[in-house]
């Protein structure tokens, strides 16, 4: 029996959701970098390009996060 203070799966989900970040925004900088589809150049020529950039990451970190989580949550072994 698992007390109230059990917070095992919230680690979990955490350890997996930072992997996942980590993993989008890898994923980010190497379209960034090799300019995939002109997205380093469009970046860069943006009146706001922290922004841009910052908007980018958020949603490649929501996006990777979210798919992490949802992965290691559908491996679990069943009980």
């Amino acid at each position: 029996m698992r007390g109230a203070g059990d917070t095992r799966l919230l680690r979990f989900l955490a350890r997996h959701a930072l992997v996942g970040i980590l993993v989008g925004w890898t994923f980010l900088g190497a379209l960034l970098w090799f300019d995939v589809g002109r997205l380093g150049e469009l970046l860069l020529a943006s009146e706001q390009p922290v922004l841009t950039l910052l908007l980018a990451m958020a949603g490649f970190a929501v996006t990777f996060g979210s798919l992490a989580m949802g992965t290691a949550i559908f491996l679990l072994p069943r009980e």
